[in-house]
């Protein structure tokens, strides 16, 4: 599965391979502003996963 993160207001986005990926990206990113997350599946459909990941995600 695939996840991007969007941070700086839109201009930043970064990849994560797997949640455990992901999370590792969380814990880095601390000091930006996370404004979406989304997860992006095979066949190329995209679901926003921000609020389900927002515990993580580290103000």
């Amino acid at each position: 599965m695939l996840y991007c993160i969007e941070y700086s207001n839109g201009r930043c986005c970064n990849c994560a391979y797997g949640r455990e990926d992901l999370l590792e990206w969380l814990g880095l990113l601390k000091d930006e502003a996370i404004t979406e997350i989304k997860k992006v599946a095979k066949n190329g459909k995209t679901e926003i996963v921000t609020n389900r990941y927002q515990k993580y995600i580290r103000r």
